[in-house]
């Protein structure tokens, strides 16, 4: 089982066009826990559900798509709500309604409880940095995961307005990383976290530090460092779809990569250039499908099996 730790809440989307919004299920661990299922890859997800009707929702839907609930015991505290805006070129802007509530139930979580005996690996990142009152606990279950063996990927999704600091919220992104055999993150993640470095010094940098460090471009697609040094660039196919938006695109894609490996028997196997480029044109493709679609709506496998 590859397990997804963190965050799990309902999406309020408001399209652009001022129609009514609708409320979905999300949260970006939650959503890889979800892509991770649909792309034949066991996976369960360790976040505290409430008992309210959110919580009822994203339990039925983890419950639906065959994810593993990792935290089984719902909690008094309500569900998140993220109000999620969307523009023209729709590119989400987020409105977090966040305090105690039922993600961050941290007091609840027992790493010798709520992880599987042998998971394969363990996705990270998200709002588990944001706050540095929730932090220990969520270290505590991936020191866990890593001290049994899993393969540890890190996808830092800066969510800005949740930041208690941003001094420590970057060394707790450090310290994450120091942890993780993959790391990745947007060029958005990487302006509002160190804007006078480069690309090129940042995957140098991180290239020491995981086995697998990755910077996605948006539509220009994905880079990645290699063992040997070389820079590694893959993108999606050439598809003549309407982008409808581009929420859940990178969780789509951390959890493309991570699937990738597994059914391609590479869990923290020494990866060639050449893996590298066909796990992010596998994982380019999968986010690209999840675009052409409204919210966070993960492909399934056999809508991806001739670029796996």
């Amino acid at each position: 089982m590859i397990v997804s730790v963190g965050e799990a809440l309902v999406d309020r989307i408001h399209p652009h066009d001022g129609h009514q919004a609708v409320t979905q299920v999300g949260g970006s661990p939650f959503n890889v826990a979800i892509a991770l299922s649909r792309l034949g890859t066991s996976s369960g997800l360790v976040c505290p559900l409430s008992k309210d009707r959110h919580g009822t929702m994203l339990r039925s839907a983890l419950e639906a798509e065959n994810v593993a609930i990792l935290a089984p015991h719902s909690v008094e505290q309500p569900t998140a709500v993220a109000e999620v805006y969307t523009d023209d070129n729709g590119h989400p802007r987020y409105v977090f309604h966040r305090e105690h509530t039922a993600d961050r139930a941290t007091a609840y979580l027992d790493p010798s409880h709520v992880l599987p005996p042998n998971p394969i690996a363990l996705h990270f990142g998200s709002l588990t940095l944001a706050q540095g009152a929730d932090w220990p606990a969520w270290r505590r279950i991936v020191q866990e995961a890593k001290a049994r063996g899993a393969f540890i990927a890190l996808d830092i999704n800066v969510r800005r307005p949740l930041i208690d600091s941003m001094e420590h919220y970057i060394e707790r992104v450090e310290e994450a990383i120091s942890l993780s055999d993959l790391v990745k993150a947007s060029t958005e993640d990487l302006e509002l976290l160190w804007p006078h470095k480069s690309y090129e010094m940042i995957l140098e940098d991180w290239s020491t530090r995981c086995q697998i460090p990755i910077i996605t471009l948006g539509e220009d697609g994905a880079k990645a460092r290699a063992e040997n040094g070389l820079v590694v660039h893959a993108s999606a196919p050439k598809s003549t779809a309407p982008i409808m938006d581009t929420v859940g695109a990178g969780d789509t894609f951390q959890a493309a990569c991570l699937a990738w490996l597994h059914l391609q028997g590479k869990v923290g196997a020494l990866l060639s250039s050449t893996d590298i480029q066909h796990m992010m044109r596998f994982a380019c493709t999968a986010a690209r499908k999840n675009c052409e679609r409204t919210g966070c709506d993960p492909p399934r496998l056999n809508e991806l099996k001739p670029d796996c």
